[in-house]
């Protein structure tokens, strides 16, 4: 066998060494991507059975119903504080903002009864 017959060999697999190389990146990069779905899937599934346990247990006394009832008011707490620095509060019935004297919410029409007075 000449030298160029070994350099073509040579050159076949290097080729197909690149070749697998880039096929299993590409394998690698969509099973990493596979697996971050499943991931976030399965993160929804959780929440969606806490939520569940929570709906049917919230007026139980545990520790961490308290903590998320805590959680709640605070957030409450900030959206208000956020509302108010933009000029009004959030409407009752949607939450978007709804200016100072307005009458209904821009949002979805709602008639704000004296929302401003308190």
């Amino acid at each position: 066998m000449g030298l160029l017959d070994e350099l073509s060999d040579s050159i076949a697999n290097t080729t197909r060494d690149i070749g697998k190389m880039a096929q299993n990146a590409g394998d690698m990069t969509k099973l990493q991507y596979d697996k971050k779905v499943k991931e976030g899937e399965l993160i929804k599934l959780y929440e969606k059975l806490g939520r569940k346990y929570y709906e049917e247990h919230k007026e139980e006394e545990l520790e961490e119903i308290k903590e998320i009832k805590a959680c709640e008011l605070r957030l409450k707490e900030l959206s208000d504080d956020i509302m108010t620095l933009k000029g009004g509060m959030a409407c009752p019935n949607c939450g978007a903002l709804v200016k100072t004297g307005s009458k209904y919410c821009s949002a979805c029409g709602v008639k704000i009864n004296d929302m401003f007075e308190e």
